[in-house]
């Protein structure tokens, strides 16, 4: 093309072009100025609050464990956070925060000049307001498109916050690495302490892992971190934070990092049955981004107990879902507050989720067996020298078929007190109980008690002998229920629901949610105190001897074994603290190859640990209630002079219905032969008649047979014609005279 052609033509391209570029070029910039002008109108809107995990606490005030989405976060307020990290962060990240607008164009330039000789992006340039932007609103991908909306979102947060308040937001939304976001979080996962407590070499430390928490991670690139952490310590000198002096002697310091730790289950069953329990409360949102507080029940110590348990459990195998079998659950209570002070639903969190401590229905065979004695104590009708006899027997069920109970060990005792019977736990006796006082009685008590879910209506249900002497139940009970259900026998007659969670706050403290104990009285004190000291003796005398401790923690308990050995349990409690265990396989059909006894045993070495870090306390007497008395095992009267040592047996009454007669079974009022007959006789010293004569000791004040409480000063000899002489014991002197 010749030249004066192309000069034409390029002209008139010019005449058109230009003003296309003008006008392109006046619309992008309008463009750019509405989006500035929007972002300045909606900078009234932003909101810089970061996610927060919600943090649990224990009763102490000691941190269980947290709920979060995505972030482990952990804000706090700047006046929390060190000077020393502030400078060094602002320092090697910002060096001019404090006089600019939000968008730093000396750094815009300087970045956008490294950039074109490295032939990409490579350097950011962005302010700490210019991140927080990014970090809070935006994405990490790093786009022209981006960058624009950075820029104009970090000249609207400017407009809204101060200088400090942006810091603060800042530093509490970073990522440092290994899950931990914002300072307080880093500070803990680095080195093991506060934020507040950290120094100017950890500070710096800090400050350095921020560019690329991936390559100078500390752990991983320990050489790479220490020439950033340099590089920070520097930075800090030329803007005149520190000396070059400070530098060079933190520069020399280890990097101090504290070994990682994996992530704890620690308490993981109470966290998930808490979860629960929060989902009707709180959006799931909310709880995982919210920074909520909440305050439990639970105490670290005694869970810390409860999981060393079930590391004292005889080795399982995987069943065919890859859980190892048998399984275990505990809860254990605070019984005059409802605390729940420990949870444990299966040997591992992280094998089986399933909540087995209240989401688990199991049989609980003879642990039901307290209620059914409660009703019958309560009844007056019965105490616990009751005798009744242990034999075979059969019962007709209502659909005509009958019903022959045996005992777990195929023996029978023949007569028995009732204390005997509940500390063997003889199922004849128990469901004689049941079938004497009525099924809907039985049934009454134990659901005043706490068991909710007895089943009182339907073709099958548990209004029968077998459901409520024996635990055969229609649907079962959940650990948690039935510890609750032992409270009103630890708790002086008082019912007290499970409590796990105390309140919910905010993160300015405000209360969202909070609860109280909710208690009632559902028995007699009096009754109460008798169970326990009869339960006390399952645990001296009975099946639950491994369950005892010392001789200065007294312990009530009862054991249970259901049938066919598929479900063992013990659910025992001092005067502070109540466990319940269970042992079973999740597949009800397979049976352990131990019983109850190996509950009872796991109790202790729960117990053991656990009340190292409780008050001792002892079960303390009501009124209305008599001091222990001893008695005849046999006859269930009171223990006389010439009762086999044997068959010595002691219990407590209700005040009135104890036995106030001595044992008639071996107690004679006539003295061996020999040594009370005495011969008169009429004439001159000659026996003419016979006259047989008994002399027996006397109390002077009743007139009757002196008995082992009588005073000796008040034992008189004297003589009597056989057949004339007192039969019964002095009704004066006795135990119950010492109330």
């Amino acid at each position: 093309m010749p030249s004066r052609l192309r000069t034409v033509v390029t002209r008139g391209l010019a005449s058109y072009l230009y003003p296309g570029l003008i006008i392109l070029g006046s619309l992008v910039f309008g463009i750019l100025v509405g989006f500035f002008l929007a972002f300045i109108r909606s900078s009234g809107e932003l909101t810089l609050i970061p996610s927060a995990a919600s943090i649990v606490y224990d009763l102490k005030g000691r941190e269980v464990g947290r709920f979060f989405a995505l972030e482990n976060r952990e804000p706090i307020p700047l006046s929390q956070i060190p000077q020393v990290v502030r400078d060094a962060v602002i320092a090697v990240e910002d060096a001019r925060f404090y006089t600019h607008r939000g968008v730093d164009l000396r750094a815009i330039v300087r970045a956008a000049w490294a950039d074109i000789r490295g032939g990409g992006l490579i350097e950011g340039g962005s302010t700490i307001t210019q991140q927080l932007a990014r970090n809070a609103l935006l994405t990490q991908r790093k786009l022209i498109s981006r960058k624009i909306r950075e820029a104009f979102y970090a000249m609207a947060i400017e407009r809204k916050y101060s200088k400090d308040q942006i810091l603060e937001f800042y530093l509490n939304q970073v990522y440092f690495g290994h899950g931990a976001y914002g300072i307080q979080c880093a500070a803990k996962t680095f080195f093991g302490k506060e934020a507040k407590d950290l120094d100017l070499a950890e500070a710096a430390l800090l400050a350095a892992i921020l560019k690329s928490p991936k390559y100078y991670d500390p752990y991983l690139y320990p050489e790479a971190a220490r020439r950033r952490r340099a590089v920070v310590l520097q930075q800090m000198v030329k803007y005149g934070y520190i000396t070059q002096a400070q530098a060079k002697a933190a520069a020399s310091e280890p990097l101090g990092v504290v070994p990682l730790k994996p992530r704890e289950r620690r308490a993981a069953y109470f966290l998930e049955y808490i979860e629960r329990q929060l989902a009707s409360k709180f959006r799931r949102l909310e709880l995982d981004t919210g920074g909520f507080r909440i305050y439990t029940t639970l105490d670290n110590d005694i869970q810390a107990a409860a999981e060393a348990m079930v590391a004292q459990m005889r080795p399982g195998r995987p069943d065919a879902k890859g859980i190892v079998q048998p399984q275990v659950a505990l809860v254990a209570l605070d019984p005059t507050t409802g605390y729940i002070k420990a949870m444990v639903g299966g040997r591992d969190f992280g094998n089986t989720q399933l909540n087995r401590a209240d989401r688990a229905y199991r049989q609980p065979a003879s642990t039901i067996k307290p209620f059914v004695y409660t009703a019958a104590i309560d009844s007056r009708t019965f105490t616990p020298a009751s005798v009744l006899v242990d034999e075979p027997v059969s019962f007709k069920n209502n659909d005509g078929t009958s019903y022959n109970p045996r005992n777990y060990d195929g023996k029978y005792r023949g007569a028995i007190t009732l204390q005997e019977a509940i500390e063997q736990s003889v199922n004849v006796i128990a469901v004689k109980l049941v079938d004497r006082l009525g099924p809907a009685r039985v049934a009454n008590y134990a659901k005043k008690m706490g068991l909710s879910s007895l089943v009182f209506t339907g073709r099958q249900n548990d209004l029968n002998l077998a459901s409520l002497a024996l635990g055969g139940l229609t649907r079962g009970v959940t650990p948690l229920e039935l510890a609750a259900a032992y409270t009103p026998l630890a708790n002086r007659g008082i019912k007290v629901e499970p409590l796990a969670i105390l309140k919910v706050t905010d993160r300015q403290g405000n209360v969202l949610f909070e609860q109280r104990p909710r208690r009632r009285v559902v028995l007699d004190e009096a009754t109460a105190y008798v169970m326990t000291n009869m339960l006390r003796r399952v645990v001296t005398h009975g099946t639950g001897r491994q369950a005892y401790l010392d001789e200065f923690h007294p312990v009530a308990g009862k054991t249970g074994t259901a049938t066919r050995n598929v479900n063992a349990w013990f659910v025992g409690y001092t005067p502070n603290l109540l466990a319940a265990v269970w042992i079973g396989n999740d597949r009800q059909d397979q049976p352990l190859p131990f019983g109850s006894g190996e509950a009872a045993r796991l109790w202790a070495v729960f117990m053991r640990q656990a009340v190292r870090h409780l008050p001792v306390a002892s079960f303390v007497p009501p009124a209305g209630v008599t001091p222990e008395i001893a008695i005849c095992k046999e006859s269930g009267e009171l223990f006389g002079p010439n009762c086999p040592a044997a068959d010595q047996d002691f219990a407590v009454f209700l005040a009135g219905t104890e036995p106030r007669v001595f044992c008639h079974l071996h107690s004679s009022p006539v003295k061996p032969e020999g040594e009370g007959h005495e011969l008169s006789s009429t004439t001159g010293g000659s026996p003419a008649v016979e006259t047989e004569t008994v002399t027996v000791r006397v109390c002077k004040e009743s007139g009757l047979l002196a008995n082992a409480f009588c005073p000796e000063e008040g034992i008189e000899e004297k003589a009597f014609r056989r057949g004339e002489e007192p039969t019964q014991y002095c009704n004066l002197h006795g135990p119950w005279s010492q109330r």
